[in-house]
């Protein structure tokens, strides 16, 4: 039978249940959505975001003003970014992320610590022509994807803008996008000369920028600080170091500050890692690194240092990430050389002088606020490895909350931490 007559009070019961259901998963896509957190089309595309850029229906009308609970900080895995926004859901997007390579996975924010932006894979995965830039917003979780061919590097410029290098329609070509305004035209810089293949860091202002080269047989590299208002160029003493080179920037009492960390002879047991503070005017100073070195140094002949992560905090200070070892003659190869003295911990630069700030394993750290910091405990890898998976294991690691010196687990397998700037 049917119509009403053939409803009996079990089948209707069944049929209430089944509405329920229906409405609870609706209830559950909808949120997934607007939280970002989705994952489909193209690529993965984050659902709440279209191809071009625009925000979908869903992801607009979802939106909900925050975070709440701190600042926001995002975290890489080899196959998604993770932005964690207070006490939200996380906006993870799919991204495949270079294991061995940390040019390949940039990630940085802007400097009113409002967006995220980074590169899809398109690169990674040779389509270089399809190359977009990814942006998510930490106070609601969205999402946009802006047409970006051909472009490899990025760093934050203005309050909301980023500066971008292409290979298209030159091979350091560089242009400037409002995130702001992402539907608007981006803008081609032009300093009066070329620019250098790598960006290494930038205030508001000012865009440091490196080349590798080689002169006598020995790596180096060529810095340059460009001024994007009146477009001058301060060019720097050439560096010896290789193309790893880490750099610190920010905006300190009004004027420039800036750091480098030079990486001698990559890969060689004795190899040192001076730390710099370059001028606004070319003026290169060394600093003290006594504290972090390994017992009985001897430059160039008894041990070495490694310096994994270098940043300006909160207080004005230069903070760095510093590992040492020393060398076992006896061992053939320069890896198999290297024995551990202490791993990767913190280290505050006091004047000229490094102290330590921290005795617990720190690869990257970025503070929240001032109770509370983010730290990424990756193994330093200093010596033989006896891990079948090496490359995995040998650059990612745990991620930790810190509170009051208790640290409680993240997440594991993270590649990266990155966090809004500390210093203005």
């Amino acid at each position: 039978m049917t119509g009403a007559r053939g409803i009996t009070a079990g089948r209707l019961a069944a049929l209430v249940v089944l509405v329920l259901a229906v409405a609870v998963v609706a209830t559950l896509l909808i949120t997934r959505a607007t939280d970002g957190s989705g994952a489909g089309g193209r690529d993965g595309e984050s659902k709440g975001e279209t191809g071009d850029g625009r925000p979908s229906r869903a992801s607009s009308k979802g939106a909900t003003p925050g975070p709440t609970g701190g600042t926001p900080y995002a975290y890489t895995t080899e196959q998604e970014l993770v932005l964690v926004r207070g006490d939200r859901p996380p906006t993870r997007v799919p991204r495949v992320f270079d294991l061995a390579d940390p040019h390949r996975n940039m990630v940085v924010w802007t400097h009113d610590g409002h967006r995220v932006a980074f590169f899809s894979d398109d690169e990674l995965l040779d389509r270089r022509e399809d190359t977009r830039l990814i942006t998510v917003d930490a106070r609601t979780g969205e999402v946009r994807r802006l047409p970006c061919p051909g472009c490899h590097d990025l760093t934050p410029v203005g309050d909301h803008d980023v500066m971008v290098l292409s290979y298209e329609p030159g091979p350091t070509s560089a242009f400037r996008i409002d995130l702001d305004r992402p539907t608007t035209p981006r803008t081609e810089l032009d300093n009066g000369s070329y620019w250098q293949p790598q960006l290494l860091g930038a205030t508001p202002t000012h865009v440091l920028t490196g080349q590798y080269e080689m002169s006598g047989g020995d790596p180096g590299m060529a810095l340059r600080l460009s001024d994007l208002n009146t477009a001058g160029i301060t060019v720097y003493p050439r560096f010896e170091s290789n193309a790893y080179m880490p750099a610190a920037l920010a905006v300190v009492g009004g004027g420039q500050r800036i750091a480098v960390a030079a990486r001698h002879n990559p890969g060689g047991c004795t190899a040192p890692f001076p730390i710099h503070i370059l001028g606004p005017k070319g003026e290169v100073s060394g600093t003290d690194q006594s504290a972090a070195l390994p017992p009985g140094y001897i430059a160039g002949v008894t041990g070495g240092i490694g310096v994994s992560d270098l940043w300006w905090g909160p207080d004005q200070h230069l903070y760095a990430t510093i590992s040492a070892w020393t060398c076992d003659k006896s061992q053939d190869t320069q890896d198999g050389k290297k024995r551990p003295h202490r791993p990767a911990t913190l280290f505050r630069l006091d004047g000229d002088r490094w102290v330590s700030a921290g005795d617990q394993p720190a690869t990257v750290v970025r503070p929240l606020d001032r109770d509370t910091r983010m730290v990424l405990v990756i193994p330093d890898c200093n010596g033989p490895v006896e891990r079948a998976d090496g490359i995995t294991y040998c650059n990612t690691g745990s991620l930790y909350r810190e509170a009051a010196g208790k640290r409680t687990k993240v997440a594991d397998d993270v590649l990266s931490l990155s966090a809004p700037a500390t210093a203005s």
